[in-house]
Parts: C-alpha cells; structure tokens; sequence
C-alpha cells in the first residue's frame, strides 16, 4: 500500500522533495560548522576555512548525487517494463 501510495504521489506532484528528517539535519551540521568555526583561535582560522570548504564540498557531492539519482529514476520510469 505504501509503494502504491509513494507511486502516485510522484505521478501527480513529480519529485516529493528532501524528507524533513534531512533538511533538519543538515541544518544542525550547517550551525555546528559555523559554531565551531567562530571557537577557533586565531591561529587555526586557516585550518578552519578549509574545513568548511570541505564540509561545503560534500553538501555540494551529496545534492549532486541525489539530482543524478532522480534523473535515473525518471529514465527508469519511462521505460517500459519487460
């Protein structure tokens, strides 16, 4: 039931979306990046800066990944079945 139900969702209103679960995780990892930036000494604001590059590349990786999944699911979608 849940399959069929999850199936017309994305029929009629196409992607759901990021379950709320996700969004308020990435918020709580996005306020402790920039928490413990702002504790940094002085003298680790180098090493600072690259981890929140690195913190912002893998945000960036996991949108990316997820957009290239929905893609592939759509394709798959589209194809009929054998």
């Amino acid at each position: 039931m849940s399959e069929q139900k999850q199936s017309t969702q994305r029929t009629l209103l196409g992607d759901p979306g990021l379950p709320v679960a996700v969004v308020m995780l990435l918020v709580l990892a996005a306020m402790a990046a920039v928490i413990g930036f702002l504790r940094l000494p002085d003298s680790m604001l180098g090493i600072g800066l690259v981890g929140i590059a690195v913190f912002l590349a893998v945000g960036a990786r996991i949108c990316q990944a997820r957009d290239q999944h929905q893609a592939l699911y759509r394709l798959l979608g589209k194809r009929p079945p054998p």
